[in-house]
């Protein structure tokens, strides 16, 4: 039996054996195996191929962006000013007017309310020029007036009032004393008739077939403007530009 244990007195160690701090285990560690060294010109060839592909890919994007889809067209609407070159019918000016007649005074060479109105709303100028085409060997006399108006709005105020029945015109060539035809002193009596309006201007056309060439009986001469006038009118509205140099 032990002797007790004293204040003061030191303690005995336990007894077991003792075991020395052992170090930590050692960590071993695999090293990645070397990557092989890269090939230089396919790094560049890859690089150079990736370049072209975004600037393919760039291009389309830009072509669907700013492409509208839509054929240009040469004929003009309502509010341009480009013209077609080519139409149904060959135009041919008149002999006695190879060239186009020009006035500031618009209101002069006109009538009825188309006159009153270009008193109040004075034109830039009026170019005026007659042709000369031929349908089925029948002579056609088609009048091309072009009335540029100071700006868009007044001229859409013209080509308004030109469409209304008994509102007057513009004279034709051959009312205007501009051009003799035997056997005729305007076109208007046949009916055929058509207007534009390009931008500032109103273009006018008015076609009466040659004397020896028009119809007996009212039938006939309607048939006439549906199908031979009208029809020349409307393919020359594109000589407004031809007619009309001093807008150029």
């Amino acid at each position: 039996m032990s002797a007790p244990y004293r204040p003061g007195q030191p303690q005995w160690p336990a007894n077991g054996p003792q075991r020395p701090d052992r170090p930590p285990p050692i960590q071993f560690r695999q090293d990645e195996p070397p990557r092989p060294p890269g090939n230089p010109a396919l790094q560049w060839a890859l690089r150079i191929v990736g370049l072209v592909a975004v600037a393919v890919i760039s291009g389309v994007v830009w072509y669907y962006i700013t492409d509208d889809g839509q054929q240009p067209n040469t004929a003009a609407d309502e509010s341009g000013t480009e013209q077609e070159t080519e139409g149904r019918f060959d135009f041919s000016p008149h002999p006695d007017m190879t060239s186009p007649a020009t006035d500031e005074n618009c209101a002069k060479h006109a009538y009825g309310r188309i006159e009153e109105h270009l008193q109040a709303n004075p034109c830039d100028h009026l170019s005026q020029q007659l042709f000369v085409t031929e349908v089925d060997g029948r002579t056609v006399y088609a009048s091309v007036s072009v009335v540029t108006m100071p700006d868009e709005d007044k001229a859409a105020e013209l080509r308004l009032l030109t469409d209304e029945d008994g509102s007057g015109n513009v004279n034709d060539v051959l009312r205007d004393g501009g051009v003799t035809v035997e056997g005729m002193d305007r076109l208007s009596a046949g009916g055929g008739y058509a207007a534009k309006q390009n931008g500032r201007e109103v273009v006018i056309v008015e076609a009466d077939l040659d004397p020896k060439d028009q119809s007996e009986g009212e039938a006939a001469k309607k048939k006439d403007e549906d199908e031979i006038l009208d029809p020349v009118c409307d393919d020359a509205l594109r000589l407004a530009k031809q007619v009309d140099t001093k807008s150029g």
